[in-house]
């Protein structure tokens, strides 16, 4: 049994530090009530990885709630995700069959010229020069268009036996979805959930794949990733009732399928454990219960922690 949770001998509930709470039904919680009742704060696969980076940075960022500082990373990270998501808004029925595969990678092209705009100001603002603007740039847009011409290609396949409109639908991944759980207390957005109809011994049998898109620099399953994939396998068992087939990462920079785990319930029950011993480590509201993690995560060549300054004077 979970800490926190109703046993059949009708015992209070009680929060990880041992005081009683409230019993709330879990369909009757609000997303608040995740984190004033058994939980001190709703976790995330982003929390979760920063307490595992460094603790004193999780105090700072997600205690303190301290601001973070804009990098090109991020604001490149985000609107990549952004273009993504606005391209399956495209109405597939004003798309013509001829001239399909052009006109899907112009759309592209042009959503992606509207976000990077959208950005620019921001990005100015972060020291770079001309040409290293320039060079995440170029290497963003062939993010997009090597995704573009992998999404294309799939369309294509189907095409064998479906129409255009019946193969982008099928490809189509229902995009940037918020779950959240009130047993375990952490929530995730997953970019792409994609629900296959396969053909198995003559039946149709529904198949999903849940996908995080990177912009890294690796094509590499991390421990971090990992968890992120197994902490939204999770997400969408509670949630629906069924694990999905295949959780895995899109490496957007590499002209690659994505790198899949299979869903099992081992990787629910590490997803489990890792969040639990989260919420216990994370209770506490001191300073010194989030000691410094020292690593070259602290300060590299090219930059540094947000933290840095303040965390180098710090006991």
């Amino acid at each position: 049994m979970e800490t926190g949770q109703t046993n059949n001998n009708n015992e209070a509930q009680v929060d990880l530090s041992g005081n009683q709470v409230p019993e709330i039904a879990p369909a009757d919680r609000k997303p608040e009530d995740i984190a004033t009742s058994k939980f001190p704060r709703v976790q995330s696969p982003s929390s979760i990885n920063t307490f595992k980076q460094c603790p004193r940075k999780y105090f700072h960022h997600y205690i303190e709630k301290l601001a973070s500082f804009p990098s090109i990373h991020l604001i490149r990270g985000k609107l990549t995700h952004s273009v993504l998501e606005d391209f399956f808004l495209v109405d597939i029925n004003n798309v013509s069959k001829e001239n399909f595969m052009f006109d899907l990678k112009i759309i592209i092209m042009e959503i992606f010229k509207k976000h990077w705009n959208a950005n620019i100001n921001e990005m100015n603002t972060l020291g770079l020069t001309h040409a290293e603007l320039n060079f995440y740039h170029e290497e963003t847009k062939y993010m997009v268009q090597t995704w573009i011409k992998r999404f294309i290609h799939e369309v294509v396949k189907d095409m064998k036996t479906k129409s255009l409109v019946e193969a982008f639908n099928h490809q189509k991944p229902k995009t940037e979805e918020e779950y959240r759980s009130n047993i375990h207390g952490v929530r995730g957005f997953i970019d792409a959930i994609h629900e296959y109809q396969t053909e198995v011994n003559g039946e149709l049998k529904k198949e999903i794949h849940v996908i995080d898109y990177k912009t890294s620099k690796r094509a590499k399953m991390s421990p971090p990733y990992k968890l992120q994939l197994a902490i939204y396998a999770m997400l969408y068992k509670e949630k629906h009732g069924e694990l999905p087939a295949k959780v895995g990462i899109d490496f957007l920079k590499f002209d690659e399928p994505p790198m899949y785990l299979d869903a099992d319930e081992e990787l629910v029950d590490f997803a489990r454990l890792e969040v639990a011993f989260i919420h216990e480590c994370t209770v506490s509201k001191e300073k010194p219960d989030y000691p410094k993690k020292i690593s070259a995560l602290c300060k590299w060549h090219s930059g540094q922690c947000d933290f840095y300054d303040l965390c180098k004077d710090e006991d």
